[in-house]
Parts: C-alpha cells; sequence; structure tokens
C-alpha cells in the first residue's frame, strides 16, 4: 500500500505516515523510507529484465510531447 500511493498516487510518504498516525497507525517517516528503498532494491531484477525487453524493440513509441532538441545542422533548438 505504501509503495502504490507513493507512485501511483503521487502522495508524498510524510502525507501517507500523518493519515497512519490518524487511523492510530503509529510509523516513523524513515522506517517507512526504509521500507520504499529495500522494495525497489527487491524489485530491481524485475526493473532490468522489463527494460531490456522495451530496449530489444526494433522501434520505442512515446506520446505527441514536444520537446526541445538541437537540429541537425543548425545552432538553435526547434520542436519536434
Amino acid at each position: 500500500m505504501i509503495l502504490f500511493e507513493k507512485f501511483g498516487q503521487h502522495q508524498p510518504l510524510n502525507r501517507q505516515v500523518e493519515r497512519y498516525a490518524r487511523e492510530g497507525v503509529p510509523i516513523s517517516l524513515s522506517t517507512m523510507a526504509d521500507a520504499v528503498g529495500l522494495s525497489c532494491a527487491a524489485l530491481k531484477p524485475v526493473l532490468k529484465l522489463l527494460e531490456a525487453h522495451v530496449m530489444a524493440a526494433e522501434r520505442l513509441h512515446g506520446d505527441d510531447t514536444t520537446v526541445p532538441v538541437l537540429a541537425k545542422g543548425k545552432t538553435d533548438t526547434e520542436r519536434c
């Protein structure tokens, strides 16, 4: 639940600590941060497998968000 709230709902850990305290579950911020860190470390092999699978594709598709790039042969940036 802590990871889902942090990464899925973009809920900072300090707000989660406050909510848990209101519900009668006192947990320190450092304990929660340690749990997040250990969980991320445990999931790192899964991340590496997913990364290898995605990067093995011939093409990568993304959304239509524009980003500034340096146009080849020009000195100023343009939008792509």
